[in-house]
Protein backbone atom coordinates (compact mmCIF):
# COMPACT_ATOMS: atom_id res chain seq x y z
CA UNK A 1 0.00 0.00 0.00
CA UNK A 2 1.30 3.63 -0.55
CA UNK A 3 2.13 5.70 2.45
CA UNK A 4 -0.23 5.37 4.97
CA UNK A 5 -0.41 8.20 7.37
CA UNK A 6 -2.14 8.77 10.87
CA UNK A 7 -2.40 12.33 10.86
CA UNK A 8 -4.18 15.66 12.54
CA UNK A 9 -6.64 17.92 11.47
CA UNK A 10 -5.54 21.96 11.46
CA UNK A 11 -7.96 22.23 13.82
CA UNK A 12 -6.85 20.09 16.37
CA UNK A 13 -3.20 21.83 15.83
CA UNK A 14 -4.92 24.96 17.41
CA UNK A 15 -5.22 26.74 13.90
CA UNK A 16 -8.66 28.31 14.12
CA UNK A 17 -11.29 28.02 11.09
CA UNK A 18 -10.94 31.22 9.59
CA UNK A 19 -7.22 30.46 8.83
CA UNK A 20 -7.61 26.93 7.73
CA UNK A 21 -9.95 28.46 5.44
CA UNK A 22 -7.60 30.87 3.91
CA UNK A 23 -4.96 27.99 3.47
CA UNK A 24 -7.84 26.20 1.64
CA UNK A 25 -8.58 28.38 -0.64
CA UNK A 26 -5.04 27.95 -2.76
CA UNK A 27 -4.07 24.27 -2.61
CA UNK A 28 -2.04 21.44 -4.07
CA UNK A 29 -2.79 17.93 -4.08
CA UNK A 30 -0.08 15.05 -4.04
CA UNK A 31 -0.94 11.78 -5.42
CA UNK A 32 -1.03 9.11 -3.39
CA UNK A 33 -3.50 5.92 -4.06
CA UNK A 34 -3.88 4.17 -0.51
CA UNK A 35 -6.88 2.59 1.65
CA UNK A 36 -7.58 4.18 5.00
CA UNK A 37 -10.50 3.84 7.34
CA UNK A 38 -12.86 5.40 9.29
CA UNK A 39 -12.89 6.59 12.39
CA UNK A 40 -15.51 8.32 14.92
CA UNK A 41 -14.05 11.54 13.34
CA UNK A 42 -14.71 10.89 9.76
CA UNK A 43 -16.85 13.75 8.28
CA UNK A 44 -16.36 14.74 3.91
CA UNK A 45 -16.28 17.73 2.60
CA UNK A 46 -16.92 19.78 -0.75
CA UNK A 47 -13.61 21.12 -0.74
CA UNK A 48 -10.61 21.18 1.57
CA UNK A 49 -12.00 23.88 3.42
CA UNK A 50 -14.53 23.33 6.53
CA UNK A 51 -16.56 25.99 5.45
CA UNK A 52 -17.21 24.14 2.53
CA UNK A 53 -20.20 22.21 3.67
CA UNK A 54 -20.23 18.80 4.86
CA UNK A 55 -21.35 16.15 2.36
CA UNK A 56 -22.34 12.93 4.44
CA UNK A 57 -20.78 11.83 8.23
CA UNK A 58 -18.83 7.56 7.29
CA UNK A 59 -19.39 5.69 9.87
CA UNK A 60 -16.34 4.12 11.82
CA UNK A 61 -14.41 1.08 10.69
CA UNK A 62 -15.20 1.48 6.73
CA UNK A 63 -12.24 1.68 3.76
CA UNK A 64 -11.91 4.69 2.02
CA UNK A 65 -10.15 5.08 -1.27
CA UNK A 66 -8.09 7.52 -1.22
CA UNK A 67 -6.28 9.30 -4.30
CA UNK A 68 -3.89 12.65 -2.99
CA UNK A 69 -3.27 14.44 0.01
CA UNK A 70 -3.36 18.49 -0.23
CA UNK A 71 -0.78 21.01 0.66
CA UNK A 72 -3.38 22.29 3.92
CA UNK A 73 -3.53 18.86 5.32
CA UNK A 74 -6.53 16.85 3.76
CA UNK A 75 -7.08 13.68 2.10
CA UNK A 76 -9.02 13.82 -1.27
CA UNK A 77 -11.20 10.46 -1.58
CA UNK A 78 -13.04 8.88 -4.17
CA UNK A 79 -17.04 8.39 -3.01
CA UNK A 80 -19.01 8.25 -6.33
CA UNK A 81 -17.13 11.66 -7.34
CA UNK A 82 -14.12 13.26 -5.81
CA UNK A 83 -14.41 15.13 -1.59
CA UNK A 84 -12.12 15.90 1.28
CA UNK A 85 -11.79 14.16 4.56
CA UNK A 86 -9.61 16.58 7.44
CA UNK A 87 -6.38 14.52 8.15
CA UNK A 88 -7.62 13.18 11.88
CA UNK A 89 -10.48 11.67 9.71
CA UNK A 90 -8.93 8.19 8.24
CA UNK A 91 -6.54 6.49 9.83
CA UNK A 92 -4.61 3.35 8.42
CA UNK A 93 -4.72 -0.46 9.97
CA UNK A 94 -2.61 -3.13 9.78
CA UNK A 95 -3.41 -6.50 11.72
CA UNK A 96 -0.72 -7.88 12.61
CA UNK A 97 1.32 -4.69 14.02
CA UNK A 98 -0.96 -3.29 17.18
CA UNK A 99 1.80 -0.31 16.98
CA UNK A 100 0.71 0.97 13.26
CA UNK A 101 -0.93 3.53 13.97
CA UNK A 102 0.25 6.25 15.51
CA UNK A 103 -2.55 8.71 16.77
CA UNK A 104 -3.14 12.47 16.49
CA UNK A 105 -2.98 13.39 19.94
CA UNK A 106 0.18 11.39 20.45
CA UNK A 107 1.88 13.53 17.46
CA UNK A 108 0.55 17.09 18.82
CA UNK A 109 2.12 16.08 22.04
CA UNK A 110 5.16 15.24 19.95
CA UNK A 111 5.53 18.00 17.98
CA UNK A 112 4.21 20.67 20.54
CA UNK A 113 5.42 24.10 20.11
CA UNK A 114 6.58 23.40 16.12
CA UNK A 115 3.25 24.18 14.45
CA UNK A 116 4.43 27.34 12.61
CA UNK A 117 6.21 25.23 10.30
CA UNK A 118 3.49 23.08 9.34
CA UNK A 119 1.58 24.84 6.28
CA UNK A 120 4.79 25.79 4.66
CA UNK A 121 3.46 25.19 0.53
CA UNK A 122 7.13 24.36 -0.24
CA UNK A 123 7.43 21.38 1.80
CA UNK A 124 7.50 18.46 -0.75
CA UNK A 125 9.92 20.96 -2.79
CA UNK A 126 12.69 21.04 -0.51
CA UNK A 127 15.84 18.88 -1.81
CA UNK A 128 18.86 17.86 0.00
CA UNK A 129 21.06 21.41 -0.21
CA UNK A 130 17.41 23.00 1.37
CA UNK A 131 17.77 20.28 4.20
CA UNK A 132 21.48 20.68 4.23
CA UNK A 133 20.76 24.58 5.14
CA UNK A 134 18.77 24.08 7.74
CA UNK A 135 19.50 24.30 11.50
CA UNK A 136 18.43 21.82 13.94
CA UNK A 137 15.41 23.79 15.22
CA UNK A 138 14.10 24.28 11.30
CA UNK A 139 14.65 20.64 10.53
CA UNK A 140 12.94 18.85 13.74
CA UNK A 141 10.27 21.22 12.15
CA UNK A 142 10.63 19.74 8.92
CA UNK A 143 10.26 16.42 10.23
CA UNK A 144 7.09 17.10 12.26
CA UNK A 145 5.89 18.68 9.58
CA UNK A 146 5.77 15.12 7.93
CA UNK A 147 4.44 13.63 11.19
CA UNK A 148 1.50 15.84 10.96
CA UNK A 149 0.58 15.28 7.81
CA UNK A 150 1.44 18.38 5.91
CA UNK A 151 3.51 16.72 3.36
CA UNK A 152 3.79 12.85 1.79
CA UNK A 153 6.62 10.86 4.33
CA UNK A 154 7.90 9.66 0.26
CA UNK A 155 8.96 13.29 -0.21
CA UNK A 156 10.80 13.51 3.89
CA UNK A 157 14.64 13.60 3.42
CA UNK A 158 17.30 12.41 6.53
CA UNK A 159 19.59 14.85 6.81
CA UNK A 160 22.43 13.21 7.84
CA UNK A 161 22.38 10.94 5.00
CA UNK A 162 20.68 13.10 2.31
CA UNK A 163 18.28 9.61 1.36
CA UNK A 164 14.61 9.82 1.09
CA UNK A 165 13.53 8.85 4.14
CA UNK A 166 11.37 5.99 2.06
CA UNK A 167 14.39 4.74 0.87
CA UNK A 168 16.06 4.52 4.07
CA UNK A 169 13.40 2.70 6.14
CA UNK A 170 12.78 0.37 3.09
CA UNK A 171 16.22 -0.62 3.12
CA UNK A 172 16.53 -1.59 6.67
CA UNK A 173 13.50 -3.36 6.54
CA UNK A 174 14.52 -5.83 4.30
CA UNK A 175 17.08 -6.75 7.10
CA UNK A 176 16.19 -5.61 10.61
CA UNK A 177 12.68 -7.30 11.71
CA UNK A 178 11.92 -4.74 13.93
CA UNK A 179 12.09 -2.14 11.56
CA UNK A 180 9.70 -4.43 9.31
CA UNK A 181 7.20 -4.45 11.91
CA UNK A 182 6.89 -0.48 12.07
CA UNK A 183 5.36 2.00 10.17
CA UNK A 184 7.25 4.98 8.13
CA UNK A 185 5.78 7.09 10.55
CA UNK A 186 6.72 5.29 13.21
CA UNK A 187 10.47 5.06 11.81
CA UNK A 188 10.41 8.42 11.17
CA UNK A 189 9.37 9.23 14.81
CA UNK A 190 12.54 7.48 16.25
CA UNK A 191 14.59 8.88 14.23
CA UNK A 192 13.14 12.46 14.66
CA UNK A 193 13.62 11.63 19.03
CA UNK A 194 16.82 10.57 18.26
CA UNK A 195 17.59 13.74 16.61
CA UNK A 196 16.19 15.91 18.67
CA UNK A 197 18.48 14.68 21.54
CA UNK A 198 21.47 14.74 19.74
CA UNK A 199 20.77 18.71 19.07
CA UNK A 200 20.83 18.87 22.93
CA UNK A 201 23.87 17.00 23.62
CA UNK A 202 26.36 18.91 21.33
CA UNK A 203 29.12 19.55 22.17
CA UNK A 204 28.57 23.00 21.93
CA UNK A 205 31.69 25.61 21.42
CA UNK A 206 29.86 28.98 22.64
CA UNK A 207 27.40 30.57 24.97
CA UNK A 208 25.59 30.90 21.80
CA UNK A 209 25.13 27.47 20.71
CA UNK A 210 24.21 26.82 24.20
CA UNK A 211 21.58 29.16 24.60
CA UNK A 212 19.79 27.68 21.63
CA UNK A 213 20.18 24.04 23.19
CA UNK A 214 18.12 25.41 25.59
CA UNK A 215 16.10 27.46 23.57
CA UNK A 216 14.73 24.16 22.06
CA UNK A 217 14.47 22.38 25.37
CA UNK A 218 11.79 25.10 26.55
CA UNK A 219 9.92 24.66 23.14
CA UNK A 220 9.98 20.27 23.21
CA UNK A 221 8.86 20.92 26.65
CA UNK A 222 12.07 18.85 28.04
CA UNK A 223 13.11 19.45 31.97
CA UNK A 224 16.12 17.68 31.82
CA UNK A 225 19.21 16.98 29.79
CA UNK A 226 22.81 16.49 29.75
CA UNK A 227 24.68 18.36 27.41
CA UNK A 228 29.06 18.76 26.51
CA UNK A 229 30.50 22.45 26.38
CA UNK A 230 34.07 22.63 25.14
CA UNK A 231 35.63 26.24 24.73
CA UNK A 232 39.38 26.75 24.31
CA UNK A 233 38.85 29.86 26.33
CA UNK A 234 37.90 28.07 28.95
CA UNK A 235 39.30 24.52 28.89
CA UNK A 236 39.13 22.97 32.85
CA UNK A 237 39.24 26.46 34.60
CA UNK A 238 35.99 26.06 36.84
CA UNK A 239 35.11 29.27 37.64
CA UNK A 240 35.31 30.27 33.93
CA UNK A 241 32.56 27.37 33.55
CA UNK A 242 30.56 28.51 36.37
CA UNK A 243 30.81 32.23 35.11
CA UNK A 244 29.65 31.09 31.45
CA UNK A 245 26.47 28.79 33.16
CA UNK A 246 25.34 31.83 35.18
CA UNK A 247 25.29 33.75 31.94
CA UNK A 248 23.75 31.86 29.73
CA UNK A 249 20.68 30.73 32.64
CA UNK A 250 20.27 34.23 33.55
CA UNK A 251 19.82 35.44 29.71
CA UNK A 252 17.37 32.23 29.03
CA UNK A 253 15.91 33.70 32.42
CA UNK A 254 15.15 37.00 31.00
CA UNK A 255 14.45 35.98 27.59
CA UNK A 256 11.92 33.26 28.27
CA UNK A 257 10.72 33.40 31.87
CA UNK A 258 12.47 29.66 32.60
CA UNK A 259 15.29 29.07 35.07
CA UNK A 260 17.19 26.51 34.82
CA UNK A 261 19.25 24.32 37.60
CA UNK A 262 22.96 22.83 36.19
CA UNK A 263 25.25 20.97 37.73
CA UNK A 264 28.92 20.96 35.75
CA UNK A 265 31.76 18.30 35.51
CA UNK A 266 34.91 18.34 33.71
CA UNK A 267 36.12 15.03 32.00
CA UNK A 268 35.57 12.28 29.48
CA UNK A 269 32.57 12.30 27.35
CA UNK A 270 30.87 10.40 24.31
CA UNK A 271 27.97 11.01 22.21
CA UNK A 272 25.36 8.99 20.49
CA UNK A 273 27.38 9.28 17.06
CA UNK A 274 30.23 7.68 19.33
CA UNK A 275 32.31 11.26 19.37
CA UNK A 276 34.33 11.43 22.59
CA UNK A 277 36.60 14.11 24.35
CA UNK A 278 37.06 15.90 26.99
CA UNK A 279 34.82 19.05 28.19
CA UNK A 280 32.21 19.59 30.17
CA UNK A 281 29.90 17.50 30.86
CA UNK A 282 26.56 19.99 32.11
CA UNK A 283 23.10 18.34 33.51
CA UNK A 284 20.17 21.00 33.08
CA UNK A 285 17.35 20.56 35.13
CA UNK A 286 14.02 23.00 34.16
CA UNK A 287 13.11 24.57 37.80
CA UNK A 288 9.31 24.91 38.53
Amino acid sequence: MAAVIAVSSAQACGVNHQLQKAYAVEFTVTENKAVLYSNDKTKVYQQPDVNSGIVTTIAPDLPIEVTGVTSNGWFRISLNGTYYVPGDGLISKNANNSNSVVTGSDIINLTKGTFSFYMNPELSDFDKNDIDDMDENTYIKYLDSFLMGYAMLDNCILQDSGKYLKEVYESEAKVDKNVANMTMQAYLINYRNHYLSDSLIGPFRNDRDLKLALNRAIRYNITKFWAVYRNSNIGSDESKIKKAMESVVDEIKAEQGVTFTYSVKYGDYKTSDGTAGKGWIVEFNKKD
